[in-house]
């Protein structure tokens, strides 16, 4: 394991002073012996009183806001306004947590008098959660994000790795979380905050037969070795893991010309906020033939008047460069980008204009490049768009920009409906709201489990079990 690691200051382009340590292998143990017992006294729980701990936690987290957005600025570079953004998104989620668990059915029951029986069904804790801290979002899929929240809210005990580029920002908010327990008077082993900048802690959780199931936002490489991991288990469990998309953009032939050049700066803004670094952020544009140049010219000046700002961290701004390289290569597209200088690690915007028999033929324009980046393409008919769709692999999102939405063809929409976990009419897909009729996810690689949504209260059901009581007179 490493001796000690730093964070990077996107912002300054420099390595972070403070050096910070993985947790040493002694903690297994100490784990292993006290996470049963705190699995059956938390699992066992009123939702009342899980339900006060996130509140609590809640608090903590409040009265800590200005040393955690300290925290959050240095090590991802990312704005003081998008700081504030994730902030509210963090704490609205966990409110909306502990109201949810109160009101949602725990149980159903059922009399059959003919059998003299009744049928008692019991949503249950699925057991310890492993949840990896994602790199793009420090609060809102991290230490008490999605995965956390949901996991605690079903009553699981959290094993939290950190991502070892905002550990600083991590660590702050897991104190948070160990605080409300003390306070509570709760096991500490209930949720647990593990460093590594390595994968050693990751791999070993993932194996360990005290983990029952996996939290992860990231990257199709990331998750795919998770899946195999817990594949390969004696007891394979679930993993739960949100990864690439290339999120499609349809712009119909009956959408109106005279809104092109709006439609056109709210997806230049959605490719490139925050360095494209979000994993709903539009990849692909397939554009009718009847508005091509037109959506082209205006995207064109929308993406001239966006400024780059720097990616996360040296890794990130590294991949995305040599991704952009990869596609660049490819021979008979058009190449557009940004004459901004490069300054750090600056997250500079391009697109290339291909056509749909290179995007039918080349895998390469059809994986996620992650940051500013789109491909632009020309079609002419529906039959088209299903033949590009049937390569595709599934999608977190498809946005589509009609004239008349509800009136789109029954099979283009039986078509969205199978590579997509969400569907937009006339808006863009970056912006995820936290809401009971939200899903984020979606047919593999866009997520593992195209059931589950890792967004919303519905997301808690990733971490429960059903088990059946049957009583007999």
């Amino acid at each position: 394991m490493s001796k000690g690691f730093r964070t990077f200051q996107a912002a300054q382009n420099t390595w972070d002073t403070q050096l910070y340590f993985p947790t040493p292998p002694s903690f297994l143990k100490d784990w292993e012996a006290r996470i049963l017992p705190a699995q059956a006294q938390f699992g066992s729980m009123p939702t009342a009183q899980r339900a006060e701990l996130l509140l609590l936690i809640n608090d903590n987290i409040v009265a800590h806001q200005n040393l955690i957005k300290a925290l959050y600025i240095k090590e991802s570079g990312l704005s003081a306004a998008r700081f504030e953004a994730e902030f509210k998104r963090l704490t609205q989620t966990i409110l909306l947590f502990a109201e949810h668990i109160q009101k949602m059915p725990w149980e159903k029951q059922a009399e059959l008098p003919h059998e003299a029986k009744t049928l008692l069904k019991k949503r249950l804790p699925i057991g310890p959660v492993l949840v990896l801290g994602s790199s793009n979002f420090p609060l809102a899929y991290s230490t008490m994000g999605g995965d956390t929240v949901a996991a605690l809210a079903a009553g699981c005990c959290v094993v939290l790795k950190a991502h070892p580029m905002h550990v600083g920002t991590s660590t702050a908010v897991a104190n948070c979380v160990t605080r409300a327990l003390d306070t509570l008077g709760l096991p500490s082993a209930i949720f647990s905050h593990v460093i590594d900048n390595t994968y050693h802690w990751a791999g070993l959780f993932a194996q360990h037969a005290h983990i029952q199931a996996i939290g992860f936002t990231g990257s199709i490489k990331g998750g795919r070795a998770l899946m195999d991991l817990a594949a390969q288990r004696p007891a394979p469990i679930p993993v739960f893991a949100e990864m690439g998309s290339l999120n499609p953009v349809l712009i119909l032939a009956d959408y109106p010309t005279d809104l092109l050049a709006v439609a056109a700066e709210k997806l230049a803004s959605s490719i490139c906020t925050d360095a494209g670094q979000f994993c709903t952020k539009p990849g692909l544009l397939l554009v009718h033939e009847s508005h091509f140049e037109h959506f082209k010219k205006a995207l064109l000046s929308a993406l001239g008047q966006q400024a780059a700002v720097p990616m996360l961290h040296p890794d990130i701004y590294q991949k995305f460069e040599a991704r952009k390289r990869q596609v660049f290569q490819l021979k008979g597209l058009v190449q557009y980008q940004t004459t901004q200088n490069a300054q750090g690690l600056l997250g500079r915007w391009a697109l290339v204009q291909s056509d749909l028999t290179q995007l039918l033929q080349e895998p390469t324009l059809r994986d996620e490049v992650f940051g500013p980046f789109a491909v632009l393409c020309s079609f002419s008919t529906e039959a088209q768009l299903g033949e590009l769709f049937e390569v595709l692999g599934g999608q977190l999102t498809c946005s589509v920009f009609s004239a008349v939405p509800a009136q789109i063809s029954p099979v283009l929409q039986n078509t969205l409906s199978q590579k997509a976990g969400r569907v937009i009419l006339n808006g863009v897909p970056t912006g995820v709201s936290v809401d009971v009729a939200m899903h984020h996810g979606g047919p593999y690689p866009a997520s593992s489990d195209v059931r589950f949504s890792a967004v919303g209260p519905d997301s808690i059901l990733r971490f429960t079990k059903e088990v059946c009581w049957q009583f007999h007179h």
